[in-house]
């Protein structure tokens, strides 16, 4: 009998069990989750983006291995409003952030990681910092000034 567009009384059943299935026997990768994660963080699109321009740990590859465990990775990511400036210390499992806004001056930033966010101001030189911030993807949204321009850095894996 052909089907005249109405579902069948199984076919819920049907859809349900395969999307059971689905979720069970062939999860989305983490990667692909923190991919439409930070796809939709990236929402706004009246901001900013300050792209990387330095990475110590790229940039300086020779250095990287001979470099103690307790040296930060520096990186650098400029944009039309501002530049921003990241230390990012290592700790066992755990990062230390020291960041700074150039031009120096109080600003919101909003530290975007794949399991959560934390937002802070800026001391007046646009100095910052965040402990205790896990390994996994990381951006920055920085509200400046007079919180009508607002710079987001490219996502960075630390």
């Amino acid at each position: 009998m052909p089907n005249d567009g109405e579902p069948r009384r199984g076919d819920a059943a049907l859809q349900e069990e395969l999307r059971r299935l689905a979720v069970t026997r062939d999860p989305v990768p983490a990667s692909v989750l923190d991919a439409a994660r930070a796809a939709y963080a990236w929402r706004d699109i009246d901001a900013k983006l300050a792209a990387l321009t330095h990475d110590s740990n790229l940039d300086e590859p020779n250095l990287v291995g001979v470099r103690s465990g307790a040296a930060p990775r520096l990186l650098t990511f400029e944009g039309e409003e501002a530049i921003v400036e990241l230390e990012v210390h290592p700790m066992r499992d755990r990062r230390r952030l020291m960041g700074q806004l150039v031009p120096p001056g109080a600003a919101v930033v909003e530290v975007c990681h794949a399991e959560w966010r934390l937002r802070l101001e800026t001391d007046g030189l646009g100095r910052f910092e965040v402990a205790d911030v896990p390994p996994g993807p990381v951006s920055l949204r920085c509200q400046l000034r007079d919180a009508t321009q607002e710079v987001h850095t490219e996502w960075v894996n630390l």
